[in-house]
């Protein structure tokens, strides 16, 4: 009589385990190649992060050595060599945090150079690409503002002065952009415009130079509130 034997759990652990390894032996045997591939994958991608963060480093410092050379260039006089030198920054590192500045000072570039049609375009572009910070984009609108009174359209200038001022209402520099925009609806012939803005500037701005100039300003040319 055939003697029944009895196996223990353990025992067939012991042996689901042994084949499962047995089988795992026979597919990586086979499939080494894909194995060492996957390995290799991971250590280019790897590299290739290493080398981006690299190059992203370097280029980072390029863009400021070109942006700080253009600001010098600006600061002392020099406009051409600047405008050239921002739009190095915007064409070449555009991707860097310094593009966005270099744009912002390509128009004040222009502007000081006294090409107020290229400015103008500056600041719109500078306006069509970023957003969110409070002074450079009222800073734009009023750099439009400036470019166009620089273009003799008056009207338009003290349109995007009242922009900038009613950007951000709570912003430090409204009462300005409001002063200048009296100034230019006055040039402009445009009274009604300019008696809307001189009684923003007495009922906002009372206690403020830009009240005192802007009531100077609605005095000489007799506009009354």
């Amino acid at each position: 009589m055939r003697q029944n034997i009895r196996i223990s759990k353990r025992e067939m652990k012991e042996d689901k385990f042994t084949t499962f390894m047995l089988v795992a032996k026979d597919y990586v045997l086979e499939n080494w190649i894909y194995f060492v591939g996957g390995v290799a994958a991971i250590v280019v991608v790897v590299v290739a992060i290493a080398l981006l963060g690299v190059n992203r480093t370097k280029s980072e410092q390029q863009a400021l050595d070109v942006f700080n050379r253009a600001m010098s260039e600006y600061r002392g006089g020099s406009y051409q060599l600047a405008i050239v030198d921002f739009k190095t920054v915007i064409d070449e590192y555009g991707s860097s945090v310094h593009a966005k500045e270099a744009a912002f000072d390509l128009g004040n570039a222009y502007f000081a150079a006294r090409n107020f049609a290229d400015a103008k375009t500056a600041f719109e572009n500078y306006l069509a690409k970023y957003s969110g910070d409070k002074f450079f984009v009222t800073s734009a609108i009023a750099g439009v503002g400036a470019s166009l009174a620089g273009l003799g359209n008056y009207k338009e200038a003290a349109d995007k002065y009242r922009e900038a001022a009613e950007k951000y209402s709570d912003f430090q520099p409204a009462g300005q952009y409001y002063l200048k925009a009296l100034e230019y609806y006055i040039k402009a012939g445009e009274k009604e415009s300019a008696r809307v803005i001189y009684a923003k500037l007495a009922k906002d701005y009372k206690d403020t130079p830009y009240y005192m100039d802007g009531a100077r300003l609605a005095a000489e040319n007799n506009i009354k509130l």
